[in-house]
């Protein structure tokens, strides 16, 4: 089992995609603040490394699972990004039904562009 295509594939989609929401921010804005920018931008990294845990942990159980019974690498690969971009969606309509929708598409374009070009075996 490849646990190091997990590792990186998260590790990328919850340092990446806060990075694009910093910039997307800062782009839209009208009044650039670059301290509050960052301050923001540092609560949103932890926050989002803790509430991604749960989705992290159900993608493990999905991966270990579809391991276990030998499916396609390729099925396994749209399981895990399937899961990871629901959960996410999930987790931040939860949180705010407000941000839900613009958060979730940073995180999902990096879920699925990280999960295509990692390999899994």
């Amino acid at each position: 089992m490849n646990y190091s295509y997990f590792f990186k594939y998260w590790i990328t989609i919850l340092l990446v995609s806060p990075v694009l929401l910093f910039t997307y921010s800062l782009l839209s804005s009208d009044k650039i603040d670059i301290t509050f920018q960052l301050e923001a931008f540092s609560i949103f990294l932890i926050f989002s490394i803790l509430f991604a845990l749960p989705t992290v942990i159900i993608s493990i159980g999905f991966f270990y699972f579809l391991n276990k019974k030998e499916i396609k690498t390729s099925f396994i690969k749209a399981i895990i990004i399937t899961v990871t971009v629901l959960g996410t969606f999930l987790t931040l309509f939860l949180i705010s039904s407000d941000i839900a929708f613009e958060y979730s598409v940073f995180y999902s374009i990096i879920a699925i562009l990280s999960g295509a070009v990692y390999t899994l075996r």
